[in-house]
């Protein structure tokens, strides 16, 4: 009982519009896809790990769109794949709170956390979208994953995880960003 008047209080006192624009549950890709439409603005760190490598860095600025139709435009992916890319849904959904936390600690960006931590649900409960970027032969090769975890409308966790290669050496990056809609 005590538990149920404790959680109550809580989302009480919880801000409406953050309760209201949560994706906890959300299932449905079209309604998903939809509300995150629209340009977003990245900020976040990359963490780059090699044999003789080891950095963390701000992560780079580039343009990111997703259009109604699950589009994922960024500089970064149209540079590798010559175009825009449909985002999939993940399944099985590949972040759980520990796995988000273990990215969130390798890129020096547990402070995201916190401004992902009034969600009324982790990772397991939300919509998971991906890019997958195959492996090309040739020159430096990057392969792996981009998954997006939206967790309100104006607030989007961005997680890559993806291999550089090339003839002389394999580097491993985890990138983690906060989408927020451009003004």
């Amino acid at each position: 009982m005590k538990r149920f008047l404790m959680a109550a209080a809580l989302a009480a006192l919880a801000p409406v519009a953050a309760v209201a624009d949560g994706f906890c549950g959300v299932s449905d890709p079209a309604a998903v896809y939809e509300r995150l439409a629209g340009s977003w603005v990245r900020e976040g760190s990359t963490s780059v790990e090699g044999s003789t490598t080891s950095f963390v860095r701000p992560a780079r600025v580039f343009a990111t769109e997703i259009d109604a139709d699950g589009q994922y435009y960024s500089g970064f992916v149209d540079s590798i794949m010559g175009e825009e890319v449909a985002l999939r849904w993940a399944d099985p959904k590949p972040y759980d709170v520990d796995r988000v936390d273990d990215v969130l600690d390798t890129t020096e960006r547990a402070d995201l956390a916190d401004v992902l931590s009034d969600t009324q649900c982790g990772p397991k409960e939300l919509p998971q979208l991906q890019i997958e970027l195959p492996e090309f032969e040739g020159g430096v090769t990057v392969f792996g994953t981009i998954t997006l975890v939206p967790y309100f409308d104006d607030r989007v966790l961005e997680i890559s995880e993806l291999t550089l290669k090339s003839d002389e050496t394999v580097l491993f990056m985890t990138e983690t960003v906060l989408l927020r809609p451009a003004e």
